[in-house]
């Protein structure tokens, strides 16, 4: 492990928070944003071998931290900022200032942590637009959980409204907020202005259960066929590789290492298979299929797994200009 000094903030912070009871660190990690949990979740997946002195220099430098900058009481918010940025870093401790200093009630940020059904509970009666700016503001992922428990007429529409959000005014998100805080009493930090659009609903459909998300588009295609046509050119899935062109498919293999190309198609189409073997060399191609046939049975997720890694692959690749997704034309997606 590298030596303590040379850690970020972010992982003298997990080495802090590992060193705490598991309930001890849920109750301050609920405080927390979800990217600012999902940076701590990574950081403490890199260190997996802390020693006990290690953990203890840690503790003392934060010790000693507090104990330099004491009394806290009346403190300048810059010599508060200091302080927290010398355990934490700069970006963290910028952050988790701005939740001391401002004491606003700020419900929704709690639903990022919270379980899907839980929030489905929460937020199920009232009206659908509501339900839009909430998933909006969630990850894609736990959204497509949420959409999963509403009544699927009501999920319909709620996509539809993500696709046609765009920016909310911020009165109307701290009057949600407020809203959201009655109805459980954590609190966290959830400000934003831009929220939904076309991309967001469909990486939302991206994430749902495939039937579920095949019936939804259904009911789109039926109620607003142009948004709904919209929202699927934005949608990617693994099984949409065999839509890319060949110099694509070629930039894609470049980026995805050999066992995570075995993987996933260990699960894919013979058509989808040999798409890839034909944009590869003779050699690598042989030795990939012989790699899939040694290959002995594996867990259905860990093949779905390794397609979203890819796909998320792709996304990035079409970003960055170096493929083409989507609905053709001239745009990138």
């Amino acid at each position: 492990m590298t030596d303590v000094e040379n850690l970020s903030g972010a992982e003298r912070a997990a080495i802090f928070l590992m060193s705490l009871t598991e309930e001890e660190a849920a109750n301050i990690m609920k405080h927390m944003a979800v990217s600012e949990v999902q940076k701590l979740g990574a950081a403490m997946a890199r260190l997996r071998r802390v020693t006990r002195e290690q953990a203890d220099r840690v503790l003392g430098t934060f010790t000693a931290s507090i104990e330099s900058e004491a009394p806290l009481v009346g403190r300048s918010p810059q010599s508060l900022k200091r302080l927290l940025a010398t355990t934490l870093g700069e970006e963290r401790a910028h952050s988790l200032l701005d939740r001391l200093i401002d004491d606003e009630p700020r419900g929704l940020d709690s639903l990022q942590l919270m379980d899907p059904k839980e929030i489905a509970e929460v937020i199920h009666r009232e009206h659908p637009q509501v339900i839009a700016i909430v998933l909006a503001g969630l990850e894609p992922k736990k959204s497509a959980q949420v959409i999963a428990e509403l009544p699927r007429r009501m999920a319909s529409d709620v996509i539809c409204r993500i696709a046609r959000m765009g920016e909310v005014p911020q009165s109307a998100i701290e009057e949600l907020d407020e809203v959201m805080q009655q109805r459980f009493s954590q609190t966290g930090g959830f400000k934003v202005t831009e929220m939904g659009g076309v991309r967001s609903a469909a990486e939302i459909l991206n994430t749902v259960d495939k039937e579920l998300g095949q019936k939804i588009i259904g009911e789109l295609d039926e109620q607003e066929p142009e948004l709904s046509q919209e929202i699927q050119d934005n949608m990617f899935i693994f099984e949409n590789l065999l839509d890319i062109d060949d110099r694509g498919i070629q930039a894609i293999v470049r980026e995805v290492t050999s066992d995570m190309l075995v993987l996933a198609l260990k699960g894919a189409e013979p058509e989808l298979q040999e798409k890839i073997f034909s944009n590869m060399s003779k050699r690598a191609a042989e030795l990939l299929r012989d790699d899939l046939e040694a290959k002995g049975p594996v867990r259905l997720s860990e093949v779905e797994e390794a397609q979203k890694q890819i796909v998320q692959i792709v996304r990035k690749l079409a970003d960055d200009g170096t493929i083409m997704i989507g609905g053709g034309g001239d745009d990138f997606v």
